[in-house]
């Protein structure tokens, strides 16, 4: 009976270590597909890490290079009236929700609100400016933030709207050696942004 036990308890545990290495699947590098006719194309092999992130709206994809706490690249297909990047997990706080109203500058606000209600801290855009993405007219920007440990995180955003629907690329990294480390690889993938 014990030695039926201990085999069961090895089968459950090989099971769910095996469900955890199959929930972060490769994303080759090429053209990765994030959803709604938008793609990106990689440079080099990310991860695509959507599927352990709890309670992702369907409109996002989570990508990284090294792990979720060393670097992020956060996809969005295009976003309507009413959606969201980030649900936020306490209740006193509102989950940011895009209008198609927003200007620029709201709209970089709210990727800024949308990473804080992610769990980052004191989240601060700068330096938008303007770039040229699939022939359209974005703004790029910079962030500043921490985690909720203290660690110092930095990360480049990005806003594009096309037919009424807004397109959002960020990368985020901590600031010592991983964020110029992958920053490359992740602007790339925000340059070929195609529809």
């Amino acid at each position: 009976m014990r030695r039926v036990v201990t085999l069961a308890a090895i089968g459950l545990v090989s099971s769910l270590v095996l469900a955890a290495c199959t929930s972060i699947s490769l994303a080759p590098p090429g053209a990765f597909e994030v959803g709604g006719g938008t793609s990106v194309q990689l440079d080099r092999a990310w991860n695509d890490a959507s599927a352990i992130w709890p309670d992702r709206p369907k409109k996002m994809r989570m990508l990284t290079l090294d792990g979720p706490a060393l670097n992020r690249l956060y996809l969005t297909e295009g976003l309507v009236d009413g959606d969201v990047m980030a649900r936020s997990p306490r209740r006193e706080s509102r989950t940011p929700v895009y209008a198609t109203a927003m200007t620029v500058n709201e709209q970089v606000e709210f990727v800024g609100q949308s990473l804080s209600a992610l769990g980052y801290e004191r989240v601060e855009t700068s330096r938008i400016r303007p770039a040229e993405i699939a022939g359209l007219r974005a703004a790029r920007f910079d962030i500043a933030a921490s985690s909720p440990g203290g660690l110092l995180i930095s990360g480049v955003g990005q806003v594009l709207r096309r037919d009424d629907k807004l397109y959002v690329a960020v990368y985020l990294a901590p600031t010592e050696h991983y964020f110029e480390a992958s920053r490359s690889s992740a602007l790339h993938a925000m340059d070929t942004l195609a529809f």
